[in-house]
């Protein structure tokens, strides 16, 4: 097991599933706080031997924080919860119901571009299991909120809408920390034994200004969760390479839409595949073109024809 100490009473576990790289993280507090638990695997692996290394239980949490609503970071509260009844379970409220429902959470973001595409039932099945037991969020945090922990430690909350609606991150101005989630995308995120993910945002502009203001923000230490922890070097390098996909898939999206004149979802998602064989045609994929296209359609540059046909305008 793999504790990383990033700050005083601040510490990274890396925590890995499947081929998924996964780093979760834990403040310690007057409330023991874990940021992201994971899946259900996780927590209970990982997390729990990190926490005996560091000298608690996972009963002893008091909060668990999720960055957003995804399976991966929110898959992990049950376990938690079945050691802890009482702990609290902090998000944005924009994902509060991704995290209380897994069947909802399935509906609006793996079945929401049916018929254009659809998981395979197996893989539906697969990211229940992962999702874990369904918890309400009993705290819910908004752009400007300070999480007071404790000893020192206070988490200021960013709304940063990129990746899902309610994506947050969290500075932790004192120590200098950044928990950036999954807001820093660069060139998506690399697996061991399938076709990496696509880099997953699902509004352009949100993705940029959060990208913006890591830059901004005076963290000298940043923990993502599937890229590990970045010194600011680091940080910046990935902060860059985000930026110059962000651009370059513009260009490639724009270029291959021009061509078309009309697309539906799927012709778009080939020509980005096409160009871009190293991915996955997975959810990654969807919703970050169905966010080019909705920037494109506010801009007037492109029309929506429903149900699934968007015709280029220039």
């Amino acid at each position: 097991m793999t504790v990383e100490t990033l700050a005083p009473g601040v510490h990274a576990i890396d925590a890995p599933f499947e081929d998924v790289p996964l780093q979760i993280y834990v403040i310690e507090g007057e409330r023991l706080t874990v940021i992201d638990p994971g899946v259900p695997q996780t927590a209970e692996g990982p997390l729990a031997q990190g926490l005996a290394e560091l000298g608690h239980r996972p009963a002893d949490v008091d909060l668990v924080v999720n960055t957003h609503g995804h399976h991966d970071h929110r898959g992990g509260n049950g376990v938690v919860a079945a050691h802890n009844p009482g702990v609290v379970i902090a998000a944005h409220p924009a994902d509060a119901t991704w995290i209380s429902s897994t069947e909802q959470y399935l509906a609006e973001e793996y079945l929401r571009f049916r018929p254009a595409w659809e998981p395979p039932t197996a893989a539906l099945d697969r990211i229940r299991l992962l999702c874990g037991a369904d918890l309400p969020v009993t705290l819910e945090l908004s752009h400007g909120d300070e999480l007071d922990l404790g000893d020192g430690h206070v988490l200021s909350v960013e709304h940063i809408p990129g990746h899902t609606d309610g994506s947050i991150a969290l500075l932790h101005r004192a120590a200098k920390v950044l928990f950036t989630g999954d807001a820093v995308q660069a060139r998506g995120t690399p697996l061991q034994c399938r076709a990496d993910f696509f880099p997953h945002y699902r509004h352009v502009a949100e993705y940029r200004r959060s990208l913006d203001f890591f830059a901004g923000c005076g963290a000298e230490i940043v923990g993502t969760a599937h890229t590990g922890v970045c010194a600011a070097h680091r940080a910046a390098q990935l902060i860059a390479e985000s930026r110059r996909f962000a651009d370059e898939y513009t260009a490639v999206f724009t270029a291959a839409f021009a061509e078309a004149g009309s697309a539906t979802l799927a012709d778009l998602a080939r020509a980005t595949r096409d160009h871009y064989p190293r991915y996955d045609d997975g959810i990654p994929l969807f919703n970050t073109i169905s966010g080019y296209l909705a920037e494109l359609c506010a801009a007037g540059v492109a029309r929506h024809d429903p149900p699934d046909r968007f015709v280029w305008l220039g």
